[in-house]
């Protein structure tokens, strides 16, 4: 069909003026401009669909003729409605630049596997939020992060899988890290395979290998060596860290447990090396960093199991 053709085609059938004929040969057109173009066609499932609403009323049996049209009639008008309606956004979509997100979210002490539509795997941590581009097949693979994420990501040099967390940006091609980014927090990028590129407001901070962290806060970014199992520990419920400040530590539980620390003593110099299992409850974990703390020794108090003490 030509262009022009085909456009006031679309325009008759928005009126609701197209015939039966009409209809057919617009619902051909969708098939062939599938075939040419398939990212831009509809999926499978709903051609599937609404192909197989029209067959059910064309080869209803025992029907009068005339009625038997007049019902094939109707659908062949009513059902390409939604299809084509949804065909239709999308096009509008990528003309106008409007992209629509998945969000998934978690709550409290719950960490969640999710599998993005590339076969790539997505670890989120307790109140955490991942947000992904509906077109994530068929452009760059973009996802935005709020709070703490630990990737896998499949391999695909033509497509860059990009990751945006607040004023951060992660360009991966194929690797696993983990990036944290929580208000009040400086933000984290460490890597367990691969390599990946960590820029700031469009500016490159460096370019980060397997164990390797960086950690930016407002002053300045610091790069350190760390390792793979502290890495990704948290994605099984354990908290595995090796000679970290104990602010670091309370971050942690801070993140998963939804409570806050308010210290009265200076903890700045205290640095630790952690193991807690995924049975132990968050008693648990204060009572073996009060053992283990010397320099200064600290207690935990609290009366509202939200708000703790350090002393």
């Amino acid at each position: 069909m030509e262009r022009n053709a085909i456009y006031q085609l679309i325009a008759k059938y928005r009126a609701g003026k197209c015939s039966v004929e009409e209809v057919v040969l617009l619902m051909a057109w969708m098939d062939k401009m599938h075939a040419a173009a398939p990212a831009a066609a509809l999926p499978p499932e709903m051609q599937e669909s609404v192909k197989q609403a029209l067959l059910k009323h064309i080869h209803t049996g025992n029907v009068k003729p005339l009625y038997k049209w007049k019902r094939w009639a109707a659908a062949a008008v009513v059902l390409p409605v939604l299809a084509f309606s949804c065909w239709w956004y999308q096009q509008a979509s990528r003309k106008t630049g409007v992209v629509a997100w998945t969000k998934i979210s978690t709550g409290l002490k719950e960490v969640k596997k999710v599998q993005l539509p590339d076969g790539s795997q997505v670890w989120l941590n307790a109140a955490s939020t991942l947000e992904y581009a509906s077109s994530f097949n068929h452009q760059n693979r973009s996802v935005k992060v709020h709070g703490q994420a630990y990737f896998d990501v499949h391999q695909d040099s033509r497509r860059p899988f990009l990751v945006e967390a607040g004023q951060l940006r992660v360009d991966v091609l194929g690797t696993a890290f983990s990036i944290t980014s929580i208000a009040g927090q400086p933000a984290r990028v460490a890597v367990a395979t691969g390599k990946v590129q960590v820029s700031e407001n469009k500016q490159v901070l460096g370019v980060l290998h397997a164990t390797e962290q960086l950690i930016i806060t407002p002053e300045k970014a610091i790069f350190s060596k760390t390792d793979s199992t502290s890495i990704s520990s948290w994605t099984t419920g354990e908290i595995i860290l090796s000679d970290v400040s104990l602010q670091q530590v309370l971050w942690e539980l801070e993140n998963y447990y939804g409570i806050q620390f308010h210290s009265q003593t200076d903890i700045s110099r205290c640095r630790l090396n952690i193991n807690f299992s995924k049975a132990m409850t968050l008693q648990d974990k204060l009572d073996i960093i009060s053992k283990i703390s010397i320099s200064p020794k600290l207690h935990f108090h609290t009366t509202d199991h939200k708000n703790y003490t350090i002393q």
